[in-house]
């Protein structure tokens, strides 16, 4: 098992930053977790058969804390899966959650990327 820790900085895009990532390290599959703060985010419920996606933006000088950030990655072929889920924060009292469909890291986003092996066997409805 190895731990890598990953800064994602502020404005880019977490799941196209944690993709590159787990490309350059040799990653094959393992789990993520994190902390940190978004300024927008698209947030999926799944419903039917898709997601019924929400779109959340920090508010009056806040942004979104990411209080927890779980979730896989894997390998499939040449392609790097990630399946997250978030809950979010804004302001006093206003929680959100669900699948991370798309965000813009907003002052940082602490990551760790812990790698286990293939996870493709156990995880067989995403190898297609």
């Amino acid at each position: 098992m190895r731990i890598i820790p990953v800064k994602v900085p502020e404005g880019a895009n977490p799941l196209d930053y944690l993709t590159d990532k787990i490309r350059s390290e040799g990653l094959v599959g393992g789990f993520i977790l994190g902390i940190g703060a978004f300024k927008k985010a698209k947030i999926g419920i799944y419903k039917d058969g898709t997601y019924d996606v929400l779109e959340v933006s920090g508010k009056d000088d806040y942004m979104l804390e990411v209080t927890s950030l779980l979730g896989n990655y894997m390998k499939v072929g040449n392609n790097i899966s990630i399946h997250l889920h978030v809950n979010l924060t804004r302001s006093h009292n206003e929680a959100y959650g669900g699948h991370l469909v798309e965000a813009e890291v907003g002052a940082l986003l602490e990551v760790a990327l812990i790698e286990v092996g293939d996870l493709s066997k156990v995880f067989t409805h995403r190898v297609k």
